[in-house]
């Protein structure tokens, strides 16, 4: 469940954020991704549905783990 605007006022308060900090992960919480997901030679992409977010996410591993699939 996606954090509401309070929910995640009451939770910065609650570890004593300044309002400069809330304010910047307020920011961030609400920006696009910074890039692309880039498929490279040993890289395994993909995308993941996050019922949480309520959108999919693009994720990349540099190590290969989905070989063995």
């Amino acid at each position: 469940m996606k954090m509401t605007p309070e929910e995640f006022h009451a939770w910065s308060q609650r570890l004593q954020f300044t309002s400069e900090t809330e304010a910047l992960i307020t920011t961030i919480r609400s920006s696009p991704p910074v890039r692309r997901v880039r498929g490279r030679t040993n890289n395994i992409t993909g995308r993941y549905p996050s019922p949480k977010m309520q959108c999919s996410i693009q994720f990349e591993s540099e190590h290969g783990a989905g070989r063995s699939l």
